[in-house]
Order: C-alpha cells, then sequence, then structure tokens
C-alpha cells in the first residue's frame, strides 16, 4: 500500500515537473512570435500607410493634369487675370484639394534659367493653414525640385513622389504637355504627412497591448487546460468519431458522457449534434446541387442577354458600301462590364463606341446598359460630341451610388466625306492604319472618365479618313492582358500584329488579333474583358445635281450650288477653280446662245477624278469641234467668242460630248489629286 500510494506521488511529481518547462517554453515562444509578428506588421503597415499617400497624390496630380487645356495656360500668365474658365477650373480644384484633404494643388510654369516657379493656379485647403497664391505670383525653387523638372522634361518619368523630410509634406509632380509632348506646366500635389507618424505610433501601442493580451490569455488557458480532465472525454470523441460511419447508417447518435461542465462538454454535445447535420447535409446535397445549377443556368442566361444587346451580326449593313465594320467582346466572367455599340445616326453618318466599366460581373453589367442606353440616345443630339459625353456624364454621377465609371471612346463617320468626329473619356488610344498598309497609334487626349466626378467638360476632335483607311479601337483587357509569367500583351506586340495583318479585313482581322492574344496568355486566367472593333472607311462616289431653268438670274444659283458642294466635299483648291471656271463658261454659254428651256447639271466625284455633265434641250452645239481662237492675236483682231470653250478643253482632263435623245450632253472631266489642299 505504501508502494502505491509513493508511486502515485511519484506520478503526480514528475507530471508537475513536466508541466512546469513546458508552459514556460510555449509561453516565451507565443511571445517571441508576437514580437516578430508585430515588427514585421509595423513595417509593413508603416510603408504601406506611405506608398498610399503618395499613390492618392500621385493619381489626384495625374487627374489634375488630364483635365486642363494646355494651349489656354499662357494667356492667364500673359494677361494675370481670370475669366469663366479659369474660375470654373479653380473651384474643381478647390473641391479636390478640400475633399481629398490635399495641403495644396498648383499649377506653374518653371523657369529654369531662373530657377523659379510661376504659379497660374494656387488652392489650399480648408484645413492647411497656407495661403495660396495669385497668377504670376514667383517663388524659388530648390535643386531637388529643379532635378525632379528635368527628369520629367526628358520624358524620363510622367510622374515623381517625393518627400520633404523636413516638414512632413508628400509632393506629387505631373506634367501638363502640348500636342508636340513638351512640358508646358507641371501639377503639383502636396499633402500633409503628419498622419503617418500618428498612425505609426497607434500601432506601436496596439502592438505592445496585444502581446500583453497574448501573454496573459495563454498562461490562463494553458493552466486551466492542464487542470482539467480533457483526455478521457477526448478519447470517447475519438472512439464516437471512429464508429460515424456505422451511426449515420442507422440514423442514431452515439452518447457521449462527459462529466466537465466546459468546452469539452460543449464539444461532445456540437459532436452528438454534428451526427445530425451530417445526416441532413447529405440529404440536401443534392439539393444544393440542384441549385447551383439553376444559378449557373441563370448566369448563362444573363450572359446571352448581355451579348444580345450588342451588335452581333455581320455584316450590319449589307446595302451600304461606304464601309466595313467588325466587333467582338469577350468578357472575363460570365457578364462583363466593356461594351461596344454602333449605328447610323442618319443616312450619311456612323457612329460606334467601344467602352469599359470600372468592376466586373453582373454590377459591371448592369451599369454597362445604362451608360450605352444614355450614349446611344444622345448621340445626334448634337453635333459636337464633346456635349455629348458632357450630358451623359452629369447623369451618370447623378445616380451613382456605388461610384463606378466608365472609359469610353467614341467616333462618328461622315460616309460622304470621310471626316471623323471622335471623344475620348479616359479610354485607350485607337490605331488607324492608312491606304499605305501600315498600322499607327492615333495619339488623342484623353479627357476625364465618365461618371468620375460631374460638371466635367470634354472636347472632340476630327480626323480625315481616306477611302481604304482602318480604325482599330479596344479595351485595356488587350494589351494588360498577362500570362504565367506575369508579363503584359502590351502596345508594342498589338502594334506588330496589326501591322502584320494590315491587309486584312475587320473580319479577319480581330480574330487574328484574338488567336495571337490567347498564344501569349497560355493557360493563365483571363483577368479583364476583351473588346475589339475595326471599322474601314470604303468611301463611295459622291454624286448631286440640280436642274434649272436657263436665264440670267439661275447664274447665281448654279454658281451657289457649285461653291457649297465643291466645299462640302473637300475638294483640292486647285481642282476647285478649275470646276467653277469650266461652269461658268459652259453654263453662260447654255443660257445666252442655247436657247434651251430646260438645263440640268450632274457633279460625281470619285477617289481619282470629278465630273460635270451638263445636259439641256436648246440648239445642237458640238464645242469639241469648234475653232480654236488664235491666240497670238490682240483681242481687237480676234473673232468674238470660242475663247471660253479652249480654256475649258485646256484645264479639263477629258471633254467628252453626244447628243440624244433631244438633247446636248456635255461631259467634263477632271483629275483630283488629293495631296492638294481642300478648300
Amino acid at each position: 500500500m505504501q508502494n502505491g500510494e509513493e508511486y502515485m506521488n511519484q506520478k503526480r511529481k514528475f507530471t508537475k515537473s513536466l508541466i512546469r518547462p513546458i508552459f514556460n517554453a510555449l509561453i516565451g515562444l507565443i511571445m517571441l512570435l508576437s514580437f516578430a509578428i508585430g515588427i514585421v506588421g509595423y513595417f509593413e503597415f508603416a510603408d504601406a500607410l506611405k506608398q498610399q499617400y503618395m499613390q492618392i497624390a500621385n493619381g489626384i496630380a495625374e487627374n489634375v493634369a488630364l483635365g486642363i487645356e494646355p494651349g489656354e495656360l499662357d494667356k492667364y500668365l500673359e494677361s494675370k487675370t481670370a475669366d469663366d474658365e479659369y474660375n470654373s477650373i479653380r473651384e474643381q480644384l478647390q473641391h479636390t484639394a478640400n475633399a481629398e484633404d490635399c495641403s495644396v494643388i498648383y499649377i506653374a510654369k518653371v523657369h529654369t534659367d531662373s530657377k523659379e516657379r510661376e504659379y497660374i493656379y494656387n488652392v489650399v485647403s480648408k484645413t492647411s493653414g497656407f495661403s495660396p497664391y495669385d497668377i504670376g505670383f514667383r517663388d524659388e525653387v530648390n535643386e531637388e525640385f529643379l532635378n525632379v523638372y528635368d527628369s520629367i522634361s526628358k520624358g524620363e518619368s510622367e510622374l515623381h513622389n517625393f518627400m520633404y523630410a523636413r516638414n512632413g509634406y508628400t509632393t506629387s509632380v505631373y506634367p501638363i504637355k502640348d500636342g508636340g509632348g513638351n512640358v508646358v506646366a507641371i501639377v503639383g500635389v502636396v499633402k500633409n504627412m503628419e498622419l503617418l507618424d500618428t498612425a505609426r505610433n497607434n500601432y506601436i501601442v496596439k502592438i505592445i497591448l496585444l502581446e500583453v493580451i497574448i501573454a496573459v490569455v495563454s498562461g490562463i488557458i494553458w493552466i486551466v487546460y492542464m487542470r482539467r480532465r480533457i483526455v478521457m472525454p477526448i478519447r470517447q470523441l475519438n472512439d464516437a468519431s471512429l464508429g460515424m460511419v456505422e451511426h449515420l447508417e442507422d440514423g442514431t447518435a452515439p452518447e457521449i458522457l462527459v462529466k466537465n461542465d466546459d468546452e469539452i462538454k460543449d464539444l461532445a454535445d456540437s459532436f452528438s449534434t454534428m451526427y445530425h447535420e451530417i445526416g441532413e447535409y447529405i440529404s440536401k446535397l443534392e439539393t444544393v446541387t440542384a441549385e447551383k445549377e439553376r444559378i449557373g443556368a441563370e448566369l448563362d442566361v444573363a450572359a446571352k442577354i448581355q451579348t444580345s444587346m450588342l451588335p452581333c451580326i455581320f455584316p450590319p449593313f449589307p446595302n451600304r458600301d461606304e464601309f466595313d465594320i467588325y466587333a467582338t467582346m469577350d468578357p472575363a466572367k460570365e457578364v462583363g462590364g466593356d461594351f461596344y455599340d454602333f449605328f447610323m445616326v442618319d443616312d450619311d453618318h456612323l457612329a460606334f463606341v467601344v467602352a469599359d466599366v470600372s468592376g466586373k460581373g453582373v454590377p459591371a453589367a448592369l451599369f454597362m446598359v445604362i451608360g450605352k442606353t444614355l450614349i446611344k440616345d444622345h448621340t445626334g443630339l448634337h453635333d459636337d460630341l464633346g456635349e455629348v459625353f458632357t450630358e451623359v456624364n452629369n447623369i451618370l454621377c447623378a445616380s451613382n451610388s456605388e461610384e463606378m465609371f466608365i472609359t469610353a471612346f467614341e467616333g462618328v463617320l461622315n460616309l460622304k466625306t470621310g471626316e471623323l468626329r471622335y471623344v475620348n473619356a479616359g479610354h485607350e488610344m485607337p490605331f488607324i492604319c492608312r491606304k499605305n498598309g501600315v498600322y499607327e497609334p492615333f495619339k488623342v487626349k484623353a479627357g476625364f472618365v465618365l461618371a468620375g466626378m460631374e460638371g466635367i467638360r470634354y472636347r472632340s476632335g476630327i480626323v480625315q479618313l481616306q477611302p481604304g483607311d482602318k480604325i482599330f479601337q479596344y479595351s485595356d483587357g488587350v494589351p494588360e492582358a498577362m500570362n504565367r509569367k506575369n508579363e503584359q500583351y502590351g502596345m508594342q506586340r498589338l502594334g506588330k500584329v496589326l501591322v502584320q495583318n494590315s491587309k486584312k479585313t475587320p473580319a479577319e482581322l480581330l480574330p487574328a488579333i484574338k488567336a495571337d492574344l490567347d498564344a501569349f496568355v497560355g493557360e493563365a486566367e483571363q483577368f479583364d474583358d476583351i473588346t475589339m472593333l475595326c471599322i474601314e472607311f470604303s468611301g463611295k462616289d459622291k454624286k448631286t445635281d440640280i436642274s434649272v431653268t436657263p436665264d440670267k438670274d439661275s447664274i447665281k444659283t448654279v454658281t451657289e450650288f457649285m461653291e457649297s458642294t465643291l466645299e462640302e466635299w473637300k475638294v483640292p483648291m486647285k481642282v476647285a477653280n478649275k470646276v467653277q471656271i469650266a461652269v461658268d463658261e459652259i453654263y453662260s454659254n447654255i443660257v445666252y446662245y442655247s436657247g434651251a428651256t430646260n438645263a440640268k447639271i450632274t457633279v460625281t466625284s470619285s477617289d481619282e477624278k470629278l465630273s460635270l455633265l451638263f445636259e439641256d434641250d436648246g440648239i445642237p452645239y458640238n464645242p469639241t469641234t469648234a475653232k480654236e481662237p488664235d491666240v497670238t492675236l490682240s483681242a481687237e483682231e480676234r473673232d468674238i467668242g470660242g475663247l471660253g470653250i479652249f480654256m475649258v478643253k485646256k484645264i479639263a482632263a477629258e471633254l467628252d460630248y453626244r447628243y440624244e435623245n433631244g438633247k446636248n450632253v456635255l461631259a467634263v472631266i477632271f483629275s483630283e489629286r488629293k495631296g492638294e489642299s481642300a478648300r
């Protein structure tokens, strides 16, 4: 008996001696790990917070620069006065400074020779404590700032961020460039970094408190755990788990007797409950699977609905030969946020849109529907596409609780003249391919995104297309597609593929690009929607006519008709002058000498020539056989008449006459050289 008691005492003593070092080691390990995690977390937190501040300042500077018209800045420096446009931009800058908690936002011209900065705009936030500068105010800049400006001017950096360690501010500088790529001014955004230091100190205090709490809680848990009788209840639970399959088959649950009134008892009760729930789960699994299939089917229907909203029948206008168009959209998810659209504004104008909604999935798709509808509804209401985007932006901003935005490019092509009017709201720049077969980036100024900020004014542009020219537009999912090596497809590769396939029609070009894109991406997951659109302007013979009664009053009518036609068709000045001379001479002869009661003039223009066709019911007369005047004689010696027809013969490329159906029919043809300056 004595030996038994001694054995039990030794066992308890051994257990206690074993528990103590294990307890101490565990607490030490927990403290060490928590301290290491706290140190690493502090540096990661501080760096992330610093980068966040820099990124916010960078984004604000870039957005401000994109909304500034470079050509207007020097005007304000010269006049030192503010107009309505200046005040509007200043109000926008002031709003941004207050909303984004920027100490200072300025736009200035840098004079490197005098090491001065001349301010055009300067606004300060309500809490900055600074005073704004007037137009034309100058201050000196240090070498650090001049180095930043030199880097930007040389194109080495579009954006430069640096911190003034001496006073706790971070400053971002972004260039404003003219059409030639020259830096005309800079945007500076200054943010106070006091919150960064405060956040760092608070983080240290929280880490220390957390480590103390972890140490205390760990000690309490360990003591409670070791004092409780947990081995036997856990063994019971283990035995019960081994027989789980058997009990599930007969629908019963094992009885687990646990005397402890603690977490182990709760675990035992939970174990019993789990048996029942697993059985119910198995019975419901088929129902859940069926529901998942139903949701998948609904998403598939949603994808089909979205696809049906986009023009997908090609060719879309089989009776129109002035252009060829093809477009595709491949969503990253079941439904996407990209969209394209094209439609006839009227009989002579084709509109097309390529856009990208922020985000993915169903929310982006719904916002896409709204944006697509608004753009289409407003196109045609204004000749200026800038006004279209201005109105659409204000409508989207008024009901944009989710703070989504749209990048969009819209163009309206005049099918008669080839004139392309366009507007860009933060979208990718398109590629243009001339008849020489070389695709080049069409560098257009990107305005602010749609739905990003109310009150933005958008500006449109114009480019002239010739028959055979192509426009290729796309979403950022194309150049930003990535392979498994995290390499981007990129603009350079896209441009190369476009050049390689420049002879292909739009319907052939887009699949070729998609095939090359798929080959590059490989097995990598598609993370963004991919949208592409290509238009080829074919042009057509332009034709118009006028029927008049030949008299003196009709001469002015015919002259005005010809002037407006030649101007609308942008006929080169040299050709237009020849045409006007021919019309004046020939129609004057019809009025004064033919005795005609009806006359008709038909004008036809193709890519290479311009033709005039004169028809009248007057006396038969063939001007091609008329005797040429002797131009070597003086005006007094020369016979009257014939000089006008002689002049027409000299300036025209071809002259043809016939008399048919009781009418004089005279055709006059001119060569139309597209390289000459237009009216």
